[in-house]
């Protein structure tokens, strides 16, 4: 396909940029506000098929709209309705909520960038200490909670990205992905243009792994994380590469929903898709004890706001990021 000159002037411009400065930061009350209500009491848990899912969902597209987010489903609705059958057999209605950020660059806007979090959890079991709320506030609030911020501050005029990004909070992480592929199977993109998932699960506690480090899950079989190492804002994080949570977690999230498929007998890597995680203690997950009043909502604030930073970056740079196919059956035969 041959390029017009203008179009040529526009790429030229995408040379990989100095790492933009920020004016509008989200606050920790931000943060703090949106997951004590996603993992209150009152929400039951947010299991897949329940009211407080509806009521979820409700909240993360009035926050979307209220950044000033397209409507991803026929430009009218942010919610990509589902219905799956649940272990029992019994018919589930749930929906993803869905929304367009479109890119500034006439070329690049072309491409995207896919924002995302699960926001369900596994709703009321067996008591534990007399608690059978399992409130699930890093698994998965805090993540919900970066993607709602992320949009606000990615609709930011300072903030906004050469390409396209798509925010998507998937229902049905916890009962096999069933959102995200929900999702993969009726895209409201075309999913050939989608160059990148940055997918975002337990970001607000940092005391095993500690300050300013993150978790890219995958990272042993791509050079993402070289990537991203390139990004130097001025209150950097950097990528851990020592930690307790083992490797398999990149199978876990629904990053894995883009990132391999199968053909045949074989996984084959697809999308470049990876979580990103601020802690390998695994000890809260799927616990009542995953309260909202544990978390750090300053260390996440700095996160959220780091990760905008990056988000701009990546998507006014050349985007290339490979997959080390070697290492990755490699790491399969483990």
């Amino acid at each position: 396909m041959k390029l017009s000159v203008f179009a040529l002037f526009i790429l030229m411009l995408a040379v990989q940029p100095a790492s933009p400065q920020q004016t509008r930061t989200i606050t920790p009350d931000e943060l703090k506000t949106w997951v004590y209500y996603l993992a209150s009491d009152e929400m039951k848990g947010r299991r897949n098929g329940s009211p407080e899912m509806l009521q979820a969902a409700q909240y993360i597209s009035d926050v979307f709209r209220g950044a000033g987010l397209r409507p991803a489903v026929g430009d009218t609705s942010f919610f990509q309705e589902y219905s799956v059958k649940d272990r029992n057999n019994v018919t589930i209605h749930e929906r993803n909520v869905v929304g367009i950020l479109e890119g500034t660059n006439p070329v690049l806007k072309n491409e995207w960038i896919l924002v995302s979090a699960h926001f369900d959890h596994v709703g009321i079991r067996q008591p534990v200490d007399g608690d059978s709320i399992y409130n699930g506030a890093d698994d998965n609030a805090t993540g919900t909670a970066t993607v709602m911020a992320l949009a606000r501050l990615l609709t930011q005029p300072e903030n906004r990205p050469q390409r396209s990004v798509l925010f998507a909070a998937w229902s049905g992480e916890e009962s096999g992905m069933n959102g995200s592929r929900w999702f993969l199977g009726h895209p409201v993109i075309p999913i050939e243009q989608l160059k990148l998932n940055l997918n975002f699960e337990m970001t607000g506690e940092f005391k095993t792994l500690g300050d300013h480090l993150f978790i890219i899950t995958g990272y042993l079989f791509t050079d993402f994380d070289d990537l991203v190492g390139k990004y130097t804002p001025a209150d950097p994080w950097k990528v851990a590469t020592q930690m307790q949570t083992p490797p398999g977690v990149f199978f876990a999230s629904d990053n894995a929903t883009f990132a391999f498929k199968r053909n045949g007998d074989k996984t084959e890597l697809n999308i470049p898709a990876f979580t990103l995680v601020t802690t390998d203690d695994m000890n809260l997950i799927h616990k009542p004890s995953d309260e909202p009043e544990k978390m750090d909502y300053v260390n996440m604030a700095s996160f959220v706001n780091y990760a905008a930073g990056l988000i701009t970056w990546l998507a006014a740079g050349e985007l290339k990021i490979s997959w080390d196919r070697g290492a990755f059956e490699e790491f399969l035969k483990k």
